[in-house]
């Protein structure tokens, strides 16, 4: 029974959320991708979202031969008759979200295939939060793995009940609101020192050279800028989502897509703090993002993507493991292991089925993806971690997302037999796979989740679909 057509009583048909079932990094971009294909082949509409994040995402994928890569955009964007919605649950940076648009252009031919979509509900994160964020780091560790995209001060300021939207930004007072709002950033970093006067502090910027920068600049400039931005961004903001998502989520013959970013053990309760994001990266709130039009538990195929070999990781946190150096430089190196965002370079670590159930129960999905299964080879066993023991006593641990819980316990592995990446790359149907890989497979779907797709590569066609 194919669960997205036919699912089970009081779920709706033609719905599917895409998460991660680790710390982000699986694929999720090039997964949303390949199921708006799937469901778009016999649909003259489809509506894609993305419910959580900003600049600090990194999705990947691959269409026509071509390589795009989003940060604030829904993959959705790429598919043509495709509504992409950028919810109010994200943040948006407007300068860099227009660098971006101008990019996907240029790499689709000129012109975005899919219609965009933004609420005008949704916060900015502008060069201010980015300056207040540059300031924090430098007298705290905690921000060691952040992108320098404002993300944590962005959000911060939603609960602080000082934050600016899209609508603010639309409104004839606009000068005044945001202009106020750059005086109080720049009260907010005399504390920091003269090397923190606001004008002159270096944020990031997007741009085709990771790691660029520029200064937030005077009042005036700050201003300037975002009148440019206004100018173009407006003609995608929307303030009729709510009637949009009601009317397609009533209509169960069109496909909506909900796409995640980062992943559960990066939420802020489940994640190992202090790497952890700022937003909620799970299925358990889209609710939120789609003004409880959407409730996750009505969504008939919530999937969780993972590297089926192997998870990645950035950031302070030191997972227990049993890491094998050789194959970690193989991994970097043959699978491009370095964040989309920032250029960092990924730790490598073994599958681990303690985290993923750990994760399961805290997102919610019900199937999982398995990306790069070419990351496999003939003579190169693959290692899982089953459970973990206290070092001191041996006794067998839960895990728990902290790190000095985390330093206590000695992981206990198993190994399987691995295939040979490069003939996955041909295979057409689950059925062809080595018996290896079904092997292996079967208890990542027995031991987390039933495996939904496998996929081999980055392009549209590159997956196998499991009954």
């Amino acid at each position: 029974m194919n669960p997205l057509k036919s699912p089970a009583k009081n779920f709706r048909p033609n719905c599917l959320s895409v998460e991660d079932v680790f710390f982000g990094d699986s694929g999720k971009g090039s997964v949303v991708a390949k199921f708006n294909e799937i469901l778009g082949q016999h649909n003259k509409k489809l509506v894609s979202l993305r419910f959580n994040g900003g600049g600090n995402a990194g999705h990947e994928t691959k269409v026509y031969g071509k390589t795009v890569v989003t940060h604030q955009l829904p993959t959705g964007i790429i598919k043509e008759n495709c509504t992409a919605i950028i919810s109010r649950c994200m943040l948006i940076h407007p300068e860099d979200l227009l660098t971006e648009i101008a990019e996907v252009k240029k790499t689709l031919g000129g012109s975005l295939p899919g219609n965009l979509l933004i609420d005008d509900r949704v916060t900015l994160s502008l060069d201010t939060h980015r300056a207040l964020e540059s300031a924090l780091n430098s007298v705290t560790t905690g921000g060691k793995g952040s992108t320098g995209r404002g993300i944590a001060t962005g959000y911060a300021s939603h609960y602080e009940r000082i934050s600016v939207t899209m609508k603010d930004l639309l409104e004839n007072d606009w000068q005044d609101t945001f202009g106020k709002h750059y005086d109080l950033y720049a009260k907010f970093l005399v504390g920091f020192g003269k090397e923190f006067n606001l004008e002159n502090v270096l944020v990031a910027t997007y741009g085709k050279d990771k790691g660029s920068k520029r200064a937030v600049g005077t009042r005036a400039e700050f201003l300037d800028r975002l009148a440019f931005a206004k100018a173009k961004v407006k003609k995608y903001v929307s303030d009729e989502i709510f009637d949009l998502l009601s009317t397609a989520w009533r209509n169960s013959s069109t496909p909506i897509t909900l796409e995640g970013a980062q992943g559960a053990g990066l939420d802020p309760y489940h994640g190992v703090y202090p790497d952890i994001t700022a937003s909620r990266p799970t299925s358990r709130s889209i609710n939120d993002a789609t003004y409880n039009i959407i409730l996750p538990e009505n969504i008939s195929v919530r999937v969780a993507v993972m590297k089926t070999t192997y998870m990645s990781s950035v950031g302070k946190r030191v997972l227990p493991d049993q890491k094998n150096e050789t194959t970690e430089k193989w991994i970097q190196e043959a699978f491009d292991e370095k964040g989309r965002s920032t250029g960092r370079l990924r730790d490598i670590y073994s599958v681990s089925i303690p985290i993923a159930q750990y994760l399961r129960r805290a997102a919610g999905f019900n199937y999982v993806v398995a990306t790069h299964l070419d990351a496999s080879k003939v003579d190169v066993p693959i290692t899982v971690i089953n459970y973990y023991i206290d070092k001191a006593t041996g006794a067998k641990k839960p895990y728990m997302p902290y790190q000095d819980e985390l330093d206590q316990l000695k992981a206990h592995t198993t190994s399987f037999k691995g295939w040979d990446g490069e003939q996955v790359k041909t295979i057409k149907t689950p059925a062809k796979l080595p018996s290896t890989a079904k092997t292996y497979l079967a208890f990542i779907s027995k031991n987390i989740a039933p495996v939904l797709m496998a996929t081999t590569g980055p392009d549209l066609n590159d997956y196998l679909l499991f009954n």
